[in-house]
């Protein structure tokens, strides 16, 4: 995967999981309304690449893996 998608899902699993405890059984439009603004905020930080600093900052070595030495 790359940075952008290490982002997307670093940002959006925990929001789709605060979303699903908090709305799914009481107002399920809401609920589905929230995944798409998630949708929506999550297509524009992958837009303006914040999305690959989040990933980068949290997983180092992400960008550049270290070289694979020959035996």
């Amino acid at each position: 995967m790359t940075p952008k998608l290490y982002g997307a899902v670093i940002l959006g699993l925990p929001l789709v999981i605060v979303a699903w405890a908090l709305l799914w059984r009481r107002q399920r439009p809401v609920f589905w309304f929230a995944l798409a603004l998630i949708a929506v905020a999550l297509g524009y930080l992958m837009a303006t690449g914040a999305t690959d600093d989040i990933a980068n900052r949290l997983i180092p070595n992400l960008a550049s893996p270290p070289p694979i030495r020959a035996k």
